[in-house]
């Protein structure tokens, strides 16, 4: 597999990006990598590191896509920014996949603009993978935050596309798929999603009905399929939800005295463990379901780690042909029936 990096553009970048490279070159043997940015700054910080070189390439770039420039200007007038020359690379047949931690937006559109959608996709879906309370088991979001408006048909299509990412690179069989709504019942919801719950009825996906916010981390479902705007209002709480509880954690054991902290340092390997499976760092990115290519996006404050998971899920991706079975659904049918 070879994937491209975008080394600039996120907080901790380009050492965390370069330094998540070189875990995942170290940890699969058969990956090659396109550090994508400015060629001096990369072969300098390279020069101190022990790493196999002939599985390096850079693609040079001179200038970067920041979070404040407006997204659709700035693929159109940053033409050599690390982001674009990556994307453009992409799009030839050389490269399997891009991972990039830089302005959502302008990543959103470059992979559309740029590398194209796949027929019959209206928009692509930013779809990040949530852990749940099962050992193991993650639920896929589609849509996360790319679409904050959708008609019912691109719901129906992100159902599609996240039932077959879940089979395909995940290996679940016949993965559950639901709606996010505002009540499990059938006629709860506004207009655009009961016109969806009954597209999704009338689907060839294995759709259990609506689900609840409060239920995403649940394990009960597969794929959760939202609108951008619902699903990354819901995707945001979570994350505040978990830093609310370990800030108020720490507040508590430091209040508590004595017994407070010797239970902490009882319960420390045990809480360690859950701020590593509930952290983005370990799931690496979201993906752009609907490209033509496999692209994710890495959380902007991705570290090292991050980085290295988002590039081997890029990887497993690719592997798995992810883009020609949902070409292959979408252009055949297979997977809707209405």
């Amino acid at each position: 597999m070879r994937i491209i990096l975008d080394c600039f553009g996120g907080d901790n970048c380009p050492q965390s990006a370069i330094d998540g490279a070189l875990l995942a070159l170290e940890d699969d043997k058969s990956l090659r990598i396109a550090l994508c940015g400015d060629s001096k700054t990369i072969e300098d910080y390279l020069a101190d590191k022990i790493c196999d070189r002939q599985r390096i390439e850079i693609l040079p770039a001179q200038s970067v896509i920041s979070n404040d420039d407006s997204p659709a200007l700035a693929i159109r007038r940053k033409k050599d920014s690390s982001m674009v020359i990556g994307l453009k690379a992409l799009a030839s047949e050389e490269y399997d996949g891009f991972v990039s931690s830089g302005n959502t937006g302008a990543l959103l559109v470059g992979a559309s603009v740029l590398v194209k959608l796949i027929d019959g996709v209206q928009r692509a879906s930013l779809s990040p993978l949530l852990p749940t309370v099962v050992d193991g088991k993650s639920t896929i979001l589609v849509d996360g935050g790319a679409n904050v408006d959708c008609k019912a048909s691109m719901l129906q299509e992100f159902a599609i596309m996240g039932s077959i990412f879940t089979s395909s690179v995940l290996g679940v069989e016949n993965p559950k798929v639901a709606l996010l709504n505002n009540g499990s019942e059938e006629e709860k919801g506004n207009a655009l999603t009961k016109e969806a719950h009954l597209l999704l009825k009338n689907t060839n996906i294995n759709f259990v009905g609506n689900i609840e916010a409060r239920e995403l981390l649940s394990g009960d479902v597969d794929v959760v399929v939202a609108d951008g705007f619902a699903g990354n209002v819901a995707l945001k709480s979570l994350e505040g939800m978990g830093k609310g509880i370990f800030t108020l954690l720490k507040k508590y054991i430091y209040e508590g005295g004595l017994r407070a902290k010797l239970g902490y340092l009882l319960l420390k390997p045990s809480l360690r463990k859950l701020k590593g499976i509930m952290s983005s760092d370990s799931v690496g990115g979201g993906v752009f379901l609907g490209v033509k290519k496999i692209v994710v996006k890495a959380h902007g404050a991705s570290n090292a780690v991050a980085f290295k998971n988002a590039i081997q899920r890029a990887s497993e991706m690719a592997q798995a042909n992810l883009v020609e079975k949902i070409q292959e659904a979408l252009a055949n049918k297979v997977g809707a029936n209405a």
